[in-house]
């Protein structure tokens, strides 16, 4: 049962995305969907008082050393042929 009720809401979510693409003079290709969309996202956002967080970084790391082989054995280098 729970499956319909997620199905329901995707449902009127994209109902109300189209009501609001509609409304807002949206042409019919992705990149102006997507603008739909960021546009219903921070405008439900503001409602709601979520803020944006800060990006997340990555950790500073140290290089990891160069490793041999995956075996572990070193290969001899190959000669150059002439």
């Amino acid at each position: 049962m729970r499956i319909l009720t997620i199905r329901r809401m995707l449902g009127l979510t994209a109902i109300g995305v189209a009501y609001v693409h509609g409304k807002r003079g949206g042409d019919a290709t992705l990149a102006s969907i997507a603008d739909t969309l960021r546009h219903v996202w921070t405008s439900a956002a503001e409602r709601l008082g979520i803020e944006n967080r800060a990006p997340r970084t990555m950790p500073e790391r140290p290089a990891s050393p160069r490793m041999g082989a995956a075996n572990g054995l070193e290969r001899p280098s190959r000669p150059q042929g002439g």
